[in-house]
């Protein structure tokens, strides 16, 4: 049986390396802006920096919210198909206080 499209992209995976890359581009563009204005603004050497920076966290919070909304809508359409999960059995349908042998 095929699994859903939902079940098989790793949503957790993609969140959690996209939500790192948001918070350490967020932390070092803050260090990256006091780092400059400690300087006096005489050199704009960390100017290239600070581009980098903001050029990840624009693409890290556009992806974290391209996968927001790919998961809601793989969830909320995938809901809506014919199929049926197997139900789980916690047991064997087996009965393991009878045996099998002939007395």
């Amino acid at each position: 049986m095929s699994e859903r499209l939902v079940d098989r992209i790793p949503f957790a995976k993609i969140v959690i390396v996209l939500a790192i890359v948001f918070g350490v581009s967020l932390g070092l563009c803050g260090v990256t802006f006091v780092l400059a204005l400690s300087g006096g603004g005489k050199d704009n050497f960390l100017a290239g920096f600070g581009i980098l920076e903001l050029i990840a966290i624009g693409v890290s919070l556009a992806g974290l919210l391209v996968t927001l909304m790919v998961f809601v809508t793989l969830s909320i359409f995938g809901s809506f198909s014919g199929k049926v999960s197997q139900p789980q059995t916690l047991f064997d349908e087996r009965d393991d206080t009878k045996t099998d042998k002939n007395e």
